[in-house]
Parts: structure tokens; sequence; C-alpha cells
């Protein structure tokens, strides 16, 4: 599964020079340059390279294109370069001036000096770095539960088993995956492309998708925890119900209860919570819901033996699930009807096919450093160069439904794809036209046949909620009819921040109580009052315009074993973040949010705010601030006990 970082044969690979060859030919050049440049230690290849190097956009990339001839030269050059020991003074792979010099060409642009570092770290060149000192050793004693084992809660037990801490994980499945494991729709997929959707320490060459599906992302978490023998320290099938801190014994009470009913009690120094806000399904409040006599079932609770074959379906809602549904589901279906709440910016898909092309799943496999410079490239496509798309500029944004001119450019994609697909000014088209700017809701990419499906015969578009439920199917709006045999709410989750956990703090303080409708928290999700607790799923830690909840969760993982590190420190049994802290904290996170796009559409229906209008989902800042603002806490800002 990961990417290797030393160099091999192709014979040792099981690969012949020709093979290689006809695949490398097919390679990004400005990717193999940086390959084989690493590979030799030798910069003098840029040089010769770079010039020959074109790019074009290929999102979320810009790919390489160079002519045959170097094309050909490139590839002799790398087949030597793997049949040849590598220089012993040449610089290291993760040697940093040597990789800022290989950015540019491997990216096809400038970098700036303060992204490097995290750069290196995303890709997988090199590991997540101690910041604090390893001078004392955290205690055997400081024992950590970890809620949850999706992709975090995986994330947080490697960082605390590679420091030597000891760990405990609990989950209320029989199997690691979090939400992949129990979300199986039909279509179930992420928008985040697969060679960045993952942990950098465990760089996957093999997706066979360019955006994760669910199945194979399954197995990618199910391969981590068998690799890293993490099932030995997971409990599944238990479910935690509470958490209540003990102030006599500095120690949280972790109260479970088995799939048999069992309930017991267990105690940790340290509980980090690692299940995700968006668990449980959330159903319209429809008249007549309960009374359908078809079968009504939610995205969230797919039972996998529901045939759609020849049926008359209803789907309502109009997000990412209902785009994936719709658009796997509309060749088996007699009938489809789409209730739209609101529309969503969908943008199109820049590829004729999302299948990752053979040739560079094989050279992921068997060339050093190819994996990791696309998840590189990956990630540099859509993260903060992407930045910019969601801070209003005022001015523009009094003349135009977009916020800026960089938002204005995705809105106009936008809106030709919907012309190219329905015919400007039809009726269909101003169905699916939103009256706010793109990323006030989450933007969706189509991924392939969503559009193509709302304009085929057999399909109907309702732009409007549904009035009630009957037995028969629904009544729309404006009182029509429509017989159905399945009704499928794809109509998203409640916002639980861990309400459905009953988490007391320092004199029963309740984190439900604190929190109320408006979740906050400082760094690392940590929150006054709640000695030695981190939330991994924090209020304002997703990033909103660009990569993926995986790297908040990375961010997270090591900011937490730093905090540990500094409780060795300084001998401490707790570490809880002042009022002071934690309200400054959240003050900017409120104030950089007031020039985002989600506090100037209004109008957008979104699970970023909470109820009381509050953006609590989303963070503001650039993920390079998040990143270095999570390198070690800031001792001031805790106290230690």
């Amino acid at each position: 599964m990961t990417a290797t970082t030393e160099s091999s044969s192709p014979a040792a690979s099981g690969t012949e020079p020709d093979v290689l060859r006809a695949h490398l030919l097919q390679a990004d050049p400005g990717v193999l340059v940086a390959v084989l440049a690493q590979m030799t230690g030798d910069a003098t290849v840029i040089d010769r390279y770079a010039d020959r190097i074109s790019y074009v956009p290929d999102p979320p990339e810009r790919a390489g294109r160079t002519d045959p001839q170097t094309a050909q030269a490139l590839a002799e050059e790398i087949i030597a370069a793997v049949n040849a020991e590598r220089p012993a003074d040449a610089p290291a792979p993760d040697d940093r001036e040597f990789f800022a010099r290989l950015l540019p060409v491997a990216l096809g642009g400038e970098v700036d000096d303060e992204q490097v570092d995290l750069l290196l770290e995303q890709g997988g060149f090199r590991p997540s770095t101690p910041t604090l000192p390893r001078s004392v050793p955290i205690p055997t004693t400081t024992s950590v539960a970890i809620v949850g084992a999706g992709l975090a809660g995986i994330a947080v037990a490697l960082a605390a088993a590679e420091e030597g801490v000891n760990f405990t994980v609990y989950d209320r499945n029989e199997e690691v995956g979090g939400t992949w494991l129990t979300t199986t729709y039909p279509g179930i997929g992420v928008d985040t492309p697969s060679a960045y959707y993952s942990l950098s320490r465990e760089v996957n060459p093999e997706w066979s998708n360019y955006y994760p599906q669910g199945g194979e992302y399954q197995k990618y978490l199910v391969a981590l925890a068998d690799k890293h023998g993490l099932r030995d320290q997971i409990r599944f099938g238990t479910e935690v119900e509470a958490l209540h801190w003990d102030e006599q014994q500095h120690h949280w009470e972790i109260h479970t209860r088995r799939t048999d009913g069992t309930e017991s009690v267990d105690h940790a120094r340290v509980v980090v919570t690692a299940a995700g806000y968006l668990n449980r399904p959330r159903f319209p409040d429809l008249k007549g819901r309960d009374t359908f006599g078809g079968v009504s079932i939610h995205s969230a609770r797919w039972d996998p033996d529901l045939d759609l074959t020849g049926k008359k379906v209803a789907v309502i809602g109009a997000g990412c699930t209902a785009v994936q549904i719709v658009d796997a589901c509309v060749d088996e279906v007699e009938h489809l009807t789409v209730f739209q709440r609101q529309p969503h910016w969908v943008a199109p898909r820049k590829r004729l096919s999302d299948e990752v092309p053979e040739h560079r799943r094989h050279l992921g496999r068997v060339l050093p450093y190819y994996a990791m410079w696309h998840r590189v490239k990956s990630y540099w496509g859509t993260a903060d160069n992407n930045y910019p798309i969601i801070l209003q500029d005022p001015e523009w944004s009094k003349t135009h439904l977009s916020i800026n001119p960089t938002n204005d450019v995705l809105l106009k994609i936008c809106l030709d794809y919907i012309d190219q697909t329905f015919g400007a000014g039809t009726e269909l088209a101003r169905k699916v036209t939103p009256d706010f700017a793109p990323y006030g809701k989450r933007i969706i990419r189509d991924p392939g046949g969503y559009y193509a499906a709302l304009n085929r015969d057999h399909v109907d578009v309702e732009a409007s909620e549904p009035a009630q439920v009957n037995a028969a199917g629904i009544v729309t709006a404006d009182g029509r009819q429509i017989d159905l045999d399945v009704i499928i709410y794809a109509t998203g989750y409640h916002l639980d921040f861990l309400s459905t956990v009953d988490i007391r703090g320092r004199d029963g303080k309740t984190l439900a109580g604190e929190w109320g409708d408006s979740p906050r928290a400082y760094r690392g999700g940590t929150v006054p009052g709640f000695p030695n607790l981190f939330i991994t799923s924090a209020p304002n830690y997703s990033p909103g315009h660009g990569a993926g909840a995986n790297f908040s969760m990375e961010v997270l993982a090591h900011y937490i074993i730093e905090c540990l590190q500094l409780m060795a420190l300084r001998g401490a049994a707790t570490i809880e973040v002042t009022e002071r802290a934690f309200s400054d904290y959240v003050a900017a996170v409120d104030a950089a949010m007031q020039n985002t796009v989600w506090c100037h559409t209004p109008n957008a229906h979104t699970y970023y705010r909470s109820e009381s209008g509050r953006v609590v989902v989303a963070t503001p800042f650039r993920l390079v601030d998040l990143w270095q603002e999570h390198r070690a806490p800031v001792e001031s800002d805790f106290v230690l006990r």
C-alpha cells in the first residue's frame, strides 16, 4: 500500500525495461523530472528538462506536457537510474532545499517558501516531525482512549503508537472504517482526489479511480489497521455513551455499552474523540412520511438488497449524496423524480473517465517517489491555491452574484455547464441554477452523469420540497400526486458535534450545555473545563476551500501528541486550555469568517451553519496557517497541573 521511498529495480518489481519505458512515455514529465532528481540526487536534471515542459490545466492538477524526443530521453534516464546505485553524497529525498527546487517543475508553478515543509509532509517525503524535545518520555500512565475507528481514529492511533503511548480505540461497529463502513448507497464516493485522500504516511498507489469510491476506501482503512497491528487495541462493537471527568483521580470515566447490551466503565488519562459530526440521518419534517406503502430509505442506512430495477423512485435532496445516487441508478429505474429542495452549484467532470490509467497505477507501484509526487500535486491543486475563491471582495459583490473575480470564474464554468446540458434559458436550466455564490454551499462535482440524468425522458425535477407523503407516494407543492415504489431520503444528517454522548467535565459541566447551538473550540479541539479532552472533528476545523478532512485529522493527531509531550516535560497529569486563550481563538475564527463566502450567502442552506447562523464547520484560515499553528502547543495558553 505504501509508496516506497527507496530505489528498487524494475526486475525486482517484476517489470521489464520495455514495459517500464512504455508506461514512462505516458506519464507527466514534470513529475518524472522530480522523480529522476530524487533517484539520482542530481539537481542538473531540472536545468536540462524544465524548459522543455509546458503545463495545461487538468483539474485538480496542472499536467505537464513535452515533445516525444524529450519524453524518450527522460524515460531512458529513469530506467538507467532505477538500475544504478544512488550516490552516497546525494541529497536526501527530503532535503528541504533540494525539494524546494523540484516543486516548480513538478507542480507547474512557483511555490512560496512557507509551503515547503507542509508539502514535504503531505507528500509523505517526511514524517510528521516532533516539535518539542523528547528528553522526557510520555509516561506509560498516560493512557489514551480514542473514540472511533474511522480515518481520524486510525490517524491518532498510529501517531500514539509511534510515540509508544498506551491507547485503546472504541468503536460501535465490528470493523474499522467509520462512515465508509456504514454508508453504502449506490455511487458513494469522495470529491477529494484519491491520490490525496489518505494518510501521508500511507500513500496508496493503487487507486482505481481518480476519486475514491466507498468500497475501495473502506479496503484502504482495513489494510491500514491490519498492516500496523491496530486490531489488538480496538474494542469493536463497543459504543461510548458517556465520558465523565474524575477530578480526584485526574482521569476520564468511559461508559460503554457492547452490542450484546453489556455495560462497563473504563478509565483513561486522556480522551480523543474521533467520531465525525455527521452520523445521525436527518429526515425532513414531512406530513404522512410514515404512511408510505412502498419502501422508504435514508441514504445513510442503505439496504444492499434493495433492487431499484423497474421501480418508480423519488430522490429527495440535491446535495452530493443525491447527485451520486441519481448518477448511479438512473439507468435502472422505470421513472425517477428528483425533489430538489435547493439547487447546488455543480462543476463538470473534466476527464472523459475517472478511471486511473494503468500507466499511473503501474508507475506508482514500481517507481520510487512517483505516487508521492502525485499526492503533492493533488494536494496543491485543491488546497491553498483555492483559498481566494472563498474570500469576499466587498466592491465586487455589490454588483455580482459571485463574491470576487476568482469565484466568478467558477460561477461561469458552472453556468456554462448548465447551458450546455439543458439549453440556455430553459425551464430545467432555471430550476438547477442557484441564487447564491459558489461555495456558499459545498461545491458538487458531477460524477459524470448527474446533469445528463436530469435531462432524460424518464426523469423529472421538482424544484421544491414535497408537500406531503401518502400511502401511494408524494404530493407535490402544487398538489399533484406522484405514485412511487421507493422514496430515497438523501437529506443529510443532524449536526451533532458529540451531542449524542454525555460528556461531563469538571464540576459536572456538560459539553452540550457549554456549546448549546454554537460549538466552539481552541486548537486541538480543546474546551475550558474539559481537561485532557481532544476533539478531532472539532468546530471550525474542516477545510472548506480545498484539500480534505484527512488534512485536519493528521494536523490534529500531530498536535495531540505534542500536547502529551508537553505534559511529560512539565510532569503534569492534566492539560486544559485557559478561558482567555479559548475566547481569543474563537474570536479570531469569527473575525476571519466574516470575510468568507459563508457569511455572505445567507440564502444558501448549508450544514456549515448551526441553527443560530454561526458557521461552525468550516475553517476560515489557510491550510498552511492551520498547519503551522498546530506544530506545538503554546504553553501559556494552558493550565498544566
